[in-house]
């Protein structure tokens, strides 16, 4: 963690994270889930002089890509995605107008998969699929840190009620990807604030088993 420096924006109707995680020495940055605002993005990216090598989806709902279009001519990048969620890409227009965006159609560029590393200087992330609040859910871990989509939040998880969640394959991936990792994890999801691995396992209603999602 020492050697990354993490943004998180939140932008959009719904207030979803626009992340930034770029590697201290070489300054290269990812870009994750191009929600809205890639204007004040890409300029909170120039003032931290970060240099902007790849763009990717946590996943295809219309608050992390709506606005990929745009980030996607203004940085000359692919959009990276798991193609479990073409899908979903393809509907990410008529839902977006209903939120105020302008009607377009998305178009993934590159595609990423369980157990893929994204290397970023000398960090290495490995790609954890965790389905269940959509199909193609990935978060991404490297020493400590884990950049966590809409899977886990702080006090909560991922809500499974939209078209291909469930919540059984939700608690399943936070069983089986999530709570194996070590308790100091930083989490940074895509609502709210980040927060600490070790503190869900204790007070997360839906994983110390005071609430129960299923």
């Amino acid at each position: 963690m020492m050697n990354l420096r993490i943004v998180q924006i939140p932008v959009g109707p719904l207030q979803m994270n626009a992340t930034l995680v770029m590697d201290k020495k070489t300054k290269d940055t990812i870009f994750f889930d191009p929600g809205d605002e890639t204007e004040r993005i890409l300029e909170v990216a120039e003032n931290e002089g970060m240099n902007i090598t790849r763009l990717i989806a946590t996943h295809c709902h219309f608050d992390h890509v709506a606005d990929a279009n745009k980030a996607m001519e203004k940085l000359g990048l692919p959009l990276e995605i798991c193609p479990l969620g073409e899908e979903l890409l393809g509907k990410v227009g008529p839902i977006a107008v209903a939120f105020g965006y302008a009607p377009s159609k998305i178009e993934a560029g590159g595609y990423l998969n369980e157990g893929d590393i994204v290397e970023l200087g000398m960090n290495k992330f490995k790609i954890l699929l965790c389905p269940g609040h959509s199909p193609d859910s990935l978060c991404f871990y490297t020493d400590g840190t884990l950049i966590g989509g809409d899977v886990i939040f702080q006090g909560a998880v991922g809500r499974t009620d939209l078209p291909g969640g469930s919540a059984e394959d939700l608690m399943e991936s936070i069983r089986t990807k999530i709570l194996p990792l070590p308790d100091e994890t930083i989490i940074y999801p895509g609502h709210g604030p980040k927060t600490i691995l070790g503190e869900e396992r204790k007070h997360n209603p839906y994983i110390n088993g005071t609430l129960r999602l299923v």
